[in-house]
């Protein structure tokens, strides 16, 4: 599954001036375009949704839409930033003057149609995603959809995109490979020392969260590189991982050790530590009488490899058998 931010477009995007339609007349908020960048590299998905009740009205037609949308997303992608999808209401319930836009719909907000037929076609976790918008309307369809919501505007406390864009990543502990690489490069230049990990994580039981804890006093900074889901299945079988990706990477960025998280699609973590360079690499001990095929790298860039002991009793292979005797 993937997390999302969904955004109205006129207000938050571009200048709202008036049911705009036209090319000419379109305006890139200031900041908008490097917090669609700042969403892409955090690894959302970005989605517009956006009521354009103008073409119920007759003030323009479909077809003005999707080239004005067209031309907004050029814009905003040679400025670096990408939309995944963008979806608009034409109707209007009671003000419409074109006779098949005039009606009661499921997508124009503050119904969430069109926030939950984005999350179905892109595979959309609603718990894990945000909307944002300028107006009530695009609030409530965010709270009805189940996502988090920011409200903007100079009277919301938040004045633009770019504030919100800074208060989501600002939380957020879930970090892209591009994501990690850059928060990495900030702690290095403070001199924080960098403490990293891997493993599959899967059901996280108190084993891990002592591992995790005894890991954190290693140094200032912890960071856990996750198996993706394909990669689980690799090294645990078919049935395996449990949860998805960002079902545990979410788990463990609630843990109050773990600084960030992030996932890796190979299977050994090496290229990701090529990216984090930690001062220490924490492994299991059930490691410590095993080749480690990433310790050349840790220890080439200047670190070194620890093993902390798990605690007895706990694995996630035996929390599977027992939940499966409960039948």
């Amino acid at each position: 599954m993937n997390r999302a931010i969904f955004l109205d477009r006129d207000g938050v995007i571009v200048k709202d001036k008036g049911y705009i339609h036209k090319i000419e007349d379109m305006e890139i908020i200031e900041g908008a375009a490097d917090a669609v960048k700042a969403f892409n590299n955090a690894g959302f998905k970005v989605i517009v949704v956006s009521n354009q009740a103008g073409i119920a009205r007759g003030y323009y037609k479909e077809d003005d839409t999707v080239e004005f949308n067209k031309a907004m997303l050029d814009k905003l992608e040679k400025a670096g930033a990408q939309i995944d999808a963008v979806y608009f209401c034409p109707h209007h319930p009671t003000e419409g003057k074109v006779e098949k836009y005039s009606k009661v719909c499921e997508c124009r907000k503050p119904a969430p149609g069109m926030i939950l037929q984005a999350a179905k076609e892109h595979e959309i976790d609603l718990r894990y995603s945000w909307m944002i918008g300028d107006r009530q309307s695009d609030i409530e369809a965010g709270k009805k959809a189940g996502c988090k919501t920011i409200f903007i505007g100079e009277d919301k406390g938040v004045k633009n995109l770019k504030e919100a864009a800074g208060i989501i990543l600002h939380r957020d502990k879930i970090k892209s490979r591009y994501g990690i690489e850059e928060t990495c490069k900030k702690l290095k230049a403070a001199r924080k020392k960098i403490v990293f990990t891997n493993g599959c994580f899967d059901l996280l039981h108190p084993g891990h969260v002592h591992y995790l804890q005894e890991a954190k006093k290693l140094g200032d900074v912890l960071i856990v590189g996750i198996n993706s889901d394909a990669s689980v299945k690799k090294i645990k079988g078919k049935m395996r991982p449990i949860n998805s990706g960002f079902e545990r990477a979410y788990v463990l960025a609630g843990l109050q050790c773990v600084d960030y998280v992030t996932i890796f699609e190979e299977d050994t973590p090496i290229e990701l530590l090529k990216v984090v360079n930690p001062t220490v690499h924490v492994k299991g001990g059930d490691w410590e009488s095993k080749p480690i095929p990433e310790r050349e790298t840790v220890e080439r860039n200047g670190g070194k490899v620890v093993f902390i002991k798990f605690l007895d009793g706990y694995s996630t292979t035996s929390l599977i058998e027992k939940i499966r005797k409960l039948k």
